[in-house]
């Protein structure tokens, strides 16, 4: 038995992957421990993994701001410090990081004590984290087709992202019910990430009506703290009442995809996972100011999967034509959920799990 400490905190995308490798570790007998931050978004998404050992680590994520800046140095100091207490005490073999702000200081705590460190980049385009810490790394996981430059050899491994095995494709009608649905209408869903999408949300409720003249129901999960309009629902002529109803957060993210016939949803490479694991079409908005712009070469890349269609935040005048072409064309969304099937073969637990084992096996041997 190996003993793995996992870096997953700071949002959703981060978090989702740690909690997926965590558990498969912890299934095939290995014992696992999270690292998260102190963000509220962490403790609801761990809220019911009450089986799970979580640790709340120090850490705020770096800013040019001279006053954030000094505070983020002294907040990795004593994540440093705390890393390599909790490491040592905890006599763990290796550390996985998934990236987020308060994942650097338990690396180098991990470098510093020659505890190997493993990196798993989920987006297409790297991060920061992997960029600094990769030349440190016993191995970097990486999403099929990216490259890492100036990297060892044997170091990288091409890796799908990480699903949790509670995200699957379950029956629409039970699920849409469970939301207040009926199953005469389609449903989309409207995904803003962990921490919402104001744009997403200001949109649909601004466009329910004419949607629901397209018999088209709406569930828009808004992200904690977002929720500024109120459910309702309208009636119209030819496909009686249809309603919209927006939640602040769902714990239930198998049930939500499951339900909908199409998302509208940002571009995180979580979200674009658990869309292909629950086989649900999509058209994708980038957040047009993520880091690197890496939310724009993930959409690229599941487009031409086949798996979505990408519009562009400013072009979002178009979102409307869009989703109405979708929902009414039958063969080209079962085109869509074939294509997703495919998509959801790249994203194997397993394979990481098994290397991460012989990894711990090699630090068994030295």
């Amino acid at each position: 038995m190996s003993k793995f400490i996992i870096l997953c905190g700071g949002t959703g995308g981060h978090l989702a992957p740690g909690l997926a490798v965590g558990q498969a570790l912890i299934e095939a007998g290995h014992e696992a421990s999270f690292v998260i931050s102190k963000k509220a978004v962490d403790s609801r998404l761990v809220g019911k993994y009450s089986d799970l050992h979580i640790i709340k680590a120090p850490g705020v994520a770096f800013s040019a701001n001279p006053v954030r800046a000094a505070k983020f140095a002294s907040e990795l100091i004593k994540s440093i410090h705390f890393g390599k207490k909790v490491i040592r005490e905890g006599k763990y073999d290796a550390v996985i990081s998934f990236g987020g702000f308060n994942s650097l200081g338990f690396s180098i705590a991990a470098k510093m004590l020659g505890v190997p460190l493993i990196l798993h980049e989920a987006n297409r385009r790297a991060g920061k984290a992997t960029r600094l810490l990769g030349r440190f790394a016993e191995r970097i996981y990486v999403p099929h087709g990216v490259k890492i430059p100036r990297h060892k050899s044997g170091q990288v491994k091409c890796a799908g992202y990480p699903v949790r095995s509670e995200i699957k494709r379950l029956p629409q009608t039970q699920c849409k019910e469970k939301f207040g649905f009926s199953p005469d209408g389609k449903l989309l869903l409207v995904l803003g990430g962990s921490q919402g999408a104001l744009a997403l949300n200001e949109w649909v409720a601004h466009n329910f009506n004419n949607l629901a003249e397209h018999n088209i129901d709406v569930l828009c999960v808004c992200g904690q703290g977002k929720v500024q309009f109120e459910n309702r629902t309208v009636k119209t002529e030819k496909f009686g009442e249809r309603k919209i109803v927006f939640l602040e957060f769902c714990d239930d993210m198998a049930s939500a995809m499951s339900a909908a016939d199409l998302a509208v949803a940002r571009a995180g490479a979580g979200t674009i996972a658990e869309l292909a694991r629950c086989r649900l079409p999509s058209i994708i908005i980038p957040y047009p100011f993520a880091a690197d712009n890496h939310q724009l070469e993930n959409a690229k890349c599941f487009e031409k999967q086949g798996g979505c269609a990408v519009v562009a935040q400013n072009d979002m005048h178009k979102l409307f034509a869009e989703i109405v072409c979708l929902v009414e064309n039958e063969t080209l969304m079962q085109t869509m959920r074939d294509n997703l099937a495919r998509v959801d073969e790249l994203n194997d637990t397993s394979k990481i799990v098994e290397d991460l084992k012989a990894i711990a096996r090699k630090v068994g041997e030295r």
